[in-house]
This record gives structure tokens, C-alpha cells and sequence, in this order.
């Protein structure tokens, strides 16, 4: 439970909900979930408020970014998300099939997450949509969390984390809607898969084949086969433009990332 405070279409069939200038919401309000349990055990609380220290933090390096201040948003709905598993501080010293059955569990979410996603769709004007387009960005950043944790150790004294957040851009006159992670803060380059989902390092042969496709048709940078992932591939992003008709944008930053939905006006 929450310990905090309160068929995909085109942009163009999103509706329009009534939305009114207002202050809305602090950058520290909204309900905090867990991935694992409702509560933390005492000594886990200092990695927790870490962790949604960072994420705030991302926030305003993108704010800065942006050349925005807190001032010239109004948050309408956020909430935040910890993965209080104890396993992402011994991430590097498991091999990847050990990675490959924690991540089976680790995407599974509480059914809390559910409602509070509904909300903020609702919020939003299209529920199912909304729903659709942060579930493929809070996989993506679960995998920014297996890459950290092995190659950085990033979370022996914080949790990994990522925040949904709803906002008016009052300035510009747009809804936004974003999701903050505390994650790799670089692009992650994964390992592709073959149409029956097998990974191309899987064998000799098809990672000669995977070699060839990065060097010579997309130059990509190399891939680190000793970490596991949740074998999206970005394609839930492309569909995003291509059958959605949204415009997104990926921000990186030394402590995390931003996915951004640009939304229509709903002055």
C-alpha cells in the first residue's frame, strides 16, 4: 500500500480532460510503492529516501534542461516506485541467469501500481494509452538498473527507482507526462534477439551475426554479454511515434534518465 500522500490510438483520439491552472502538487508529495514489500525493514529506510532524493534530483536537472523552474510547472499526479530487493547490491557477482530469474520477478509490479497508473492516464485523458507507453519506459529503465548494478555497483546505499509524473508546462502551455529513473544515465546498448527470442550471443554464430548488424547497419557501441536484461528493444519507443503519433524524448544524465511524452495543449 501506498505510504505516501494522496485499443492504442493516436494523439489525435486522446481527450481533452478539464484541467484548470493551479499550484498542484510538492516535488516530494504523491504515494511511494514497493516492488517487494508495503514496508522496509529500519535500516533500508536511508536507502529509500536516497533513492527518491535522486529522483528528485533528475527532475530538476531536467527542469534546467529545459530552462524551467519548479515554479513554471504545475504537477498534476506522481507517484514513485523502489525495487527494495536486496539482490541489486550483489547484482555483479551473480552470473546472467541468476540476473535473467530475478528480472522475471522484478517486472511484475504490485497491483497498487495498477491503480495509481490508472490515475495519472485518467488525468492524462487516455488511460489505456498512458498505461501502455510507461509500462515500456519503466522496462527499459529496469534494464538501466540490471547494467548499473553490475558495471557500477551503484546500489549498495540506495535502491533503484522510478517516478511517474504528470505536469503542466505553464510556460508553453503542454502536458507532460515523465518518467524518472535513477538508473545507468547512459543508453544502454542491449543484445539483439532473433524472431524465435533467442539472444544473438547465445551462440558463436549469432553473435558474428549481432557484430555485423551493429558494425556495419546501425553503429552501435559493444554489448555487455555478462549482464542480463529484460530484452526490450526499444521498439515499444519507436511505436510510440509510429503508431501513437506522440512525440517522445530521452534525456541522460550522470545520476539517471528521463522519458518524456510531449502531450497536446489543454489550454
Amino acid at each position: 500500500m501506498p505510504d505516501g500522500t494522496g485499443s492504442p490510438q493516436g494523439q489525435d483520439s486522446m481527450q481533452s480532460p478539464a484541467i484548470r491552472k493551479e499550484t498542484g502538487l510538492s516535488l516530494k508529495e504523491g504515494p511511494v510503492i514497493y516492488q517487494r514489500e508495503d514496508s522496509l525493514l529500519e535500516e533500508d529506510r536511508f536507502k529509500k529516501d536516497l533513492t527518491l532524493g535522486e529522483l528528485n534530483h533528475v527532475f530538476k536537472l531536467y527542469l534546467v534542461k529545459r530552462n524551467m523552474r519548479l515554479t513554471d510547472i504545475s504537477i498534476l499526479s506522481q507517484f514513485s516506485v523502489i525495487f527494495n530487493d536486496r539482490r541489486f547490491a550483489e547484482w555483479h557477482e551473480m552470473d546472467r541467469d541468476a540476473q535473467d530469474e530475478a528480472l522475471t520477478e522484478l517486472v511484475r509490479l504490485p497491483q497498487v501500481y495498477d491503480e495509481l497508473i490508472e490515475k495519472v492516464g485518467t488525468t492524462a485523458g487516455d488511460a489505456q494509452i498512458i498505461k501502455s507507453v510507461v509500462k515500456d519506459a519503466y522496462q527499459n529503465a529496469i534494464d538501466s538498473f540490471s547494467h548499473a548494478a553490475f558495471i557500477q555497483q551503484k546500489y549498495r546505499n540506495r535502491f533503484p527507482g522510478f517516478k511517474v509524473n504528470l505536469f503542466l508546462d505553464q510556460i508553453n502551455q503542454k502536458l507532460n507526462l515523465i518518467v524518472v529513473d535513477n538508473g545507468f544515465g547512459e543508453k544502454v546498448i542491449k543484445p539483439k534477439k532473433s524472431h524465435t527470442g533467442q539472444r544473438y550471443d547465445d551462440d558463436i554464430f549469432m553473435r558474428i551475426t549481432d557484430w555485423l548488424i551493429r558494425r556495419f547497419v546501425e553503429k552501435e557501441g559493444p554489448v555487455e554479454h555478462r549482464v542480463a536484461y529484460t530484452g526490450g528493444q526499444g521498439l515499444g519507443l519507436k511505436k510510440i511515434g509510429i503508431e501513437l503519433g506522440l512525440d517522445y524524448e530521452l534525456h541522460f544524465f550522470s545520476t539517471g534518465a528521463i522519458f518524456e511524452l510531449k502531450l497536446k495543449s489543454y489550454f
